[in-house]
């Protein structure tokens, strides 16, 4: 599972006080695969897409998402998420995408809310679109400014309907063609957020126009880099030297768009791909730290307790209580 792991590093210290208290709180990181477990037949695809309401999100009291891309739409009333220590409030026609390796935590739901909660991965959402790419000029760098994007009645009417296709889609259980119709409306709602966006781009155009498409291009295919490399190597020379760039340019360009080093994005992929094998009780620490490349078992529990404050075993076992 490729994982994106921007905002994981939070200081908690410049957060609000119940974004804090929610992140003291939970301790549990629930992944895709898990979160398919809690939802119903009817609101999954086996454990590559589940489609939750409003009504679903008490399911996930005291747990926080990570390796999931999460795409959130709030039709009606207010909804709260707490990212990585950050607290947004969502309100009527708002939209909200998370990406792989970010923490998620589900807060407070008005009563009158109505809200679609895509769980995925990047991947299926490639495999969907099924080799057509759509222009999101800017995208990386708008979420990792702001990852809550502001739309019109309009523009909310469409994404709900692509949205209701899909869960309508996933709860044909019987339906002989139900994958293909599911990754059908996945591919409309992923063109249609697309067209979107790009004409929200168009109308506010604050960004710089050159160079933010070079930025953003860059920040795009650094992360894929990492996602693909993260297992061999960890040093910023390397994906600068693939990028064709120097170390200290994709430090700068990287640090402009994320706000973080280069070494901190790939420290957080890492981290979030630690916690994912962890939860694998069948997997030695050991085992762990071969596939990731540390040089032994000591270095990778002391990278872990760096980030978490625990080492790995005691994360398991803080994980079983």
């Amino acid at each position: 599972m490729r994982l994106s792991y921007i905002y994981y590093n939070a200081d908690l210290s410049k957060c609000d006080a119940n974004s804090q208290k929610l992140c003291q709180k939970v301790m549990r990181h629930i992944l895709l695969s898990q979160i398919a477990d809690f939802a119903d037949e009817s609101e999954k695809l086996s454990d590559k897409l589940v489609l939750f309401t409003e009504k679903d999100f008490h399911l996930l009291d005291g747990y926080v998402s990570v390796g999931c891309r999460l795409m959130i739409l709030v039709c009606e009333g207010s909804f709260e998420m707490h990212v990585n220590g950050h607290l947004f409030s969502l309100r009527k026609n708002n939209f909200m995408t998370i990406l792989e390796g970010t923490r998620a935590g589900f807060g407070n739901v008005s009563a009158d809310a109505e809200v679609f909660c895509i769980f995925t991965t990047r991947k299926f959402i490639m495999d969907s679109l099924q080799g057509l790419l759509p222009i999101f000029q800017n995208y990386v760098i708008r979420i990792l400014t702001d990852p809550v994007i502001r739309l019109s009645d309009k523009d909310a009417l469409v994404l709900k309907r692509q949205a209701g296709l899909m869960a309508d889609a996933l709860g044909r259980l019987k339906h002989r063609y139900r994958d293909e119709m599911v990754r059908l409306y996945m591919k409309g709602f992923v063109l249609e957020l697309s067209n979107i966006f790009a004409g929200i781009c168009s109308v506010v155009n604050d960004m710089p126009a050159g160079n933010a498409k070079k930025r953003d291009m860059l920040m795009a295919e650094f992360l894929d880099l990492v996602w693909k490399n993260l297992h061999e190597t960890r040093t910023v020379s390397f994906y600068a030297k693939e990028l064709c760039v120097t170390p200290k340019h994709l430090s700068r360009v990287v640090k402009e768009v994320s706000g973080k080093s280069p070494h901190e994005i790939i420290s957080g992929e890492v981290l979030a791909l630690s916690i994912q094998l962890l939860q694998n009780e069948d997997m030695l620490i050991q085992q762990i730290a071969d596939i990731l490349h540390f040089s032994d078992q000591a270095s990778f529990s002391k990278f872990f307790k760096k980030y978490t404050g625990l080492s790995p075993a005691e994360y398991r076992r803080n994980r079983k209580q």
